[in-house]
């Protein structure tokens, strides 16, 4: 891979129609949990992945991007848990 095309791979890691995209059940997870819009939560992996503990103000209120994304996992990993149980 070249310079160019890391550097681009790099940039569209953080665009956020991109992470809209490839993470669409974390969104949905936080925007369940934390009550979140969709740019809120895209928002809110963008600032986890680039090693910033808080977010925007939606964010912050939860208790800042880490807490609402283990938040979200937890829901995810629960819902699935109980889908085994009942089906």
């Amino acid at each position: 891979m070249t310079t160019k095309h890391a550097r681009r791979a790099f940039l569209r890691s953080y665009h956020v129609p991109a992470i809209l995209i490839n993470y669409p059940r974390l969104v949905r997870a936080m925007q369940g949990v934390a009550m979140l819009s969709g740019i809120d939560a895209a928002s809110c992996i963008r600032d986890l992945k680039a090693g910033h503990r808080w977010g925007g103000a939606a964010v912050n209120a939860d208790g800042g991007t880490r807490k609402v994304l283990v938040d979200a996992w937890k829901c995810r990993r629960n819902e699935r848990i109980c889908e085994d149980c009942v089906g």
